[in-house]
């Protein structure tokens, strides 16, 4: 393996960030209500009839957790296992809606749905439709069929759900004791704005999407009843932040697409309709800095890296992705083959370890995406099967881990040469931030223009378009064939970029501007 370069240790710098005085107040006055589909902690029935607690997956959870270090809030989800249905049938009886789990720094509350209406509102309107279409990932000549089974599930799914959602975070805005303030997130909750707002007009709302935002046009792909009802809801929150001012400025053109009445001022960032106005912001979410540190320093992730050492080769190449389209890891592996053809002076000498989280199985298209994942691979294995060895072991150049074990995943990031991170287009990518934090080897981020993250680290990346194989390839040989002080500069310029603009840092705007709203709602009282 080459060399490691010079990293400080993991656990030597800590944030020493102070929540600024605003939002201090802010919290000390308010009831934070946070609401999204999935929730911080999932109840799972064991077989004595008994209730365990598992933290909550996704990039959502994990960013938007960081907010409990400074308050109580309240968090409405969607009761998604057999054991959150439980747990809120306990709570309902004993009289106690709000649910406080040992183990969590939150108060839950939970949306129960009939099990087909959360079908229609996750797996045929959230997801594949509304995430295909913000990822641009429709073939379009093909798809997306809006049929009479794609209605009923956006009517009898997607507008339940929502309105149940709505009802929930009322009821709970309604006991809480302070003013009410609710972060929505993400796009299965597009519509929850504009009922909140029906039945308590003073809520201060403000709602985050976590993944791109595509351009009117393409909005245009599905019915102008359903994006007309879309913006509309958006519209009734005060702010709306996004992941990069591209998907700000798109979100604000296709409001005025299909809007009358809408009227925008793009230099202050705001949308009057209705006789209100919504502040549009970028907000580029990052990582816990302390908390992916102590993660990766716990035992279960140097179990794994104990593990994965038979796997490394003098040049290791690695990923860390969800097993879905969006994240293009075909193209990926084509571009790794192409680079093997063009340099076969580096057979048996890189590796390509691939950790992948298969993803929304309940949709095809996701079954499909693995099943070719899983070709690919295959064939690129066989190709070079006499090609060399490794270690006195014919070598094998891409080994592929399958499961969500998010302490492997920080395990392995310590030990890359590259960093493939090629998404078709994304909100922001995390998993760039955490191996370039991480990484102990002055590891090289190979970035996907179309990553939300290219923003703020590209100018220290080897920077591709998602489509070109060949130029993907020629950056896996640059990276490796990089003089070691300029990997080096890079690898310390990446660190310090992100410690700078951490999760608290995410935090600390968005509390800044609800602070600044609620400070013009209460003068308008007085």
């Amino acid at each position: 393996m080459g060399s490691q370069g010079n990293q400080a240790p993991l656990e030597n710098v800590r944030s020493t960030k102070v929540l600024p005085g605003s939002a201090r107040e802010l919290l000390e006055r308010i009831t934070l209500i946070i609401a999204s589909n999935r929730g911080p902690i999932e109840f799972q029935e064991e077989d004595d009839g008994s209730l365990s607690t598992k933290r909550g997956t996704g990039g959502v959870v994990t960013a938007v957790s960081a907010v409990s270090r400074y308050t109580d809030p309240i968090w409405v989800a969607a009761a998604m296992t057999p054991g959150d249905r439980i747990r809120h049938e306990q709570a309902e009886a004993a009289g106690e809606p709000v649910i406080s789990p040992d183990d969590s720094d939150f108060r839950l509350r939970f949306v129960v749905t009939d099990e087909d209406v959360y079908d229609r509102y996750y797996n045929h309107i959230s997801n594949p439709l509304l995430w295909f279409l913000q990822h641009y990932l429709w073939d379009t000549p093909r798809s997306p069929d809006i049929d009479a089974e794609t209605w009923i599930a956006w009517n009898e799914g997607y507008v339940t759900a929502n309105r149940a959602f709505a009802d929930e975070i009322v009821a709970a805005a309604d006991a809480g004791t302070g003013t009410p303030v609710v972060m929505l997130q993400d796009y299965h909750l597009y519509l929850a704005p504009g009922y909140i707002r029906e039945m308590r007009p003073d809520i201060t709302l403000q709602h985050f999407i976590h993944i791109p935002w595509p351009d009117p046009d393409y909005w245009r792909l599905i019915p102008r009843v359903m994006r007309h009802a879309i913006c509309h809801s958006m519209l009734a929150n005060d702010i709306i932040g996004f992941q990069a001012p591209g998907h700000a400025r798109s979100f604000m053109n296709t409001c005025q697409a299909n809007l009358d009445g809408v009227e925008l001022d793009y230099s202050t960032g705001t949308i009057h309709y209705n006789g209100r106005v919504t502040r549009v912001r970028d907000y580029p979410i990052s990582i816990d800095v302390d908390a992916v540190r102590e993660t990766a320093m716990e035992e279960d992730a140097f179990r794994h890296a104990e593990h994965l050492e038979q796997f490394w080769n003098e040049h290791t190449i690695i990923r860390v992705d969800r097993a879905e389209p969006s994240k293009n890891i075909v193209r990926g592996f084509h571009a790794y083959d192409r680079f093997l053809e063009k340099h076969p002076e580096f057979l048996g000498k890189v590796s390509f370890i691939a950790f992948l989280v298969p993803s929304r199985l309940e949709v095809p298209e996701y079954v499909d995406y693995l099943d070719d994942i899983n070709t690919i691979v295959g064939r690129i294995n066989t190709k070079y099967a006499n090609a060399a060895e490794h270690d006195g072991v014919a070598w094998e150049p891409i080994n592929v881990f399958l499961g969500d074990d998010y302490h492997r995943g920080l395990a392995a990031m310590k030990h890359y040469d590259i960093l493939l991170v090629n998404a078709v287009i994304d909100g922001m990518n995390l998993v760039a931030k955490e191996g370039a934090l991480l990484n102990e080897r002055n590891g090289v981020p190979i970035l996907s223009e179309g990553a939300g993250v290219y923003q703020q680290l590209g100018q220290y990346t080897l920077n591709v378009s998602p489509t070109d194989i060949e130029g993907t390839a020629d950056a896996i040989y640059q990276a490796l064939t990089m003089d070691p002080a300029e990997r080096e500069r890079r690898a310390s310029q990446l660190r310090e970029s992100i410690i700078e603009q951490d999760i608290l840092e995410w935090i600390y705007q968005q509390l800044r501007d609800l602070a600044e709203v609620e400070g013009l709602k209460q003068g308008a009282t007085r």
